[in-house]
């Protein structure tokens, strides 16, 4: 998901403000229940608070999963979700901590020595991380409707909603994903009929607005500096250009799954090395252009291998990084609405 900025204007685009009349009737959701997102088979993958680092990261990685629920023996309760970007800042904080042990930061650590610092970590360092979290652990029960999941995606900036059973509150029975919700927004005949103008509106004047302005990197930086712009400007997914300040690939939270997990990973390497350890690039660099609507960038969302939108201009230049949860803003009201 994309932490939500102070957003662009309108104006600023080039646009015309928009129509707050535009954003979905929030009566769609409010008729749906979060259980019927639930998957029919699952299971919810828990990881305990005193579990070392390097099989968190393996459940990451064997999962396939952007986000774990953290559970604390101690206190009988779930305590956290760790996620993708926060092993982003744990790859971060093993390397610096080794440099402060006397490896130079410049040149990096012996890629057997970061793993080993890595591998000495614990859950229970998150917390000593800086990270921007809402107090306590936030979950919905399974007989909220979608709309109050939305709604506490969008305000609270989660990564994702665990879904719990009402009856029980240390019963987790789902991570709701901003995707996952999109997905379902997607096979709604309703939002296309009650909603078309907003779902054919241009990318550019309708979901930019609510992007972050966009940071990217070369390829010939090293690793060691995205991972650093990643965690200092808290993204999800950074586009990597060519000499030239073409799109030439994209490094996001997810994949550092891939290379946290793997011993030979040196953060001193060329990023465009990195990049070629992981899966090829066709099938994790996916864009759309400013000219494409709100319906187009809803429908390729929704396909769960696509974690986010590169959007370029009509020159081709990266103008933002579109996700699932800036969709959500641009669809949903602002508050819940009112009965009476």
């Amino acid at each position: 998901c994309l932490h939500l900025s102070s957003p662009t204007t309108n104006a600023a685009r080039g646009y015309p403000p928009r129509d707050v009349e535009n954003t979905m009737d929030a009566h769609i959701l409010e008729q749906h229940e979060i259980f019927e997102l639930l998957p029919t088979h699952g299971k919810v993958v828990t990881l305990d608070a005193d579990l070392p680092m390097k099989h968190a990261l393996a459940a990451l990685a064997s999962h396939g999963a952007t986000c774990l629920p953290v559970w604390d023996s101690a206190l009988q309760r779930f305590v956290d979700v760790f996620s993708c970007t926060d092993l982003v800042d744990i790859v971060l904080f093993a390397h610096r901590a080794l440099a402060g042990a006397g490896a130079p930061p410049a040149a990096g650590a012996a890629a057997g020595d970061a793993q080993t610092a890595l591998e000495r970590c614990h859950l229970r360092d998150l917390h000593g991380l800086k990270r921007p979290r809402p107090a306590g652990f936030l979950m919905a029960s399974v007989d909220d409707s979608m709309l109050h999941g939305a709604l506490m995606l969008k305000q609270h900036a989660l990564e994702c909603l665990p879904i719990g059973d009402s009856a029980c509150s240390s019963s987790l029975l789902h991570l709701l994903l901003p995707e996952q919700l999109l997905a379902f927004l997607a096979t709604l005949p309703e939002l296309r009929t009650s909603h078309g103008p907003l779902l054919e509106e241009p990318v550019g004047k309708a979901l930019l607005p609510l992007c972050r302005q966009p940071q990217t990197v070369r390829r010939d930086a090293s690793l060691l500096e995205a991972l650093g712009l990643l965690s200092a400007e808290r993204l999800h997914a950074l586009p990597v250009l060519d000499a030239s300040g073409a799109l030439f690939d994209v490094l996001s939270s997810r994949d550092v799954r891939q290379l946290a997990s793997n011993p030979a990973t040196d953060l001193a390497i060329p990023l465009e090395e990195a990049l070629r350890s992981l899966p090829p690039k066709d099938s994790r660099v996916q864009t759309c252009a400013v000219s494409d609507t709100v319906a187009t960038a809803i429908t390729r969302l929704a396909d769960p291998e696509a974690a986010q939108l590169v959007c370029l201009n009509d020159a081709g230049a990266v103008c933002a990084v579109v996700t699932a949860s800036a969709v959500l803003a641009a669809l949903l009201p602002s508050s819940p609405p009112h009965h009476g």
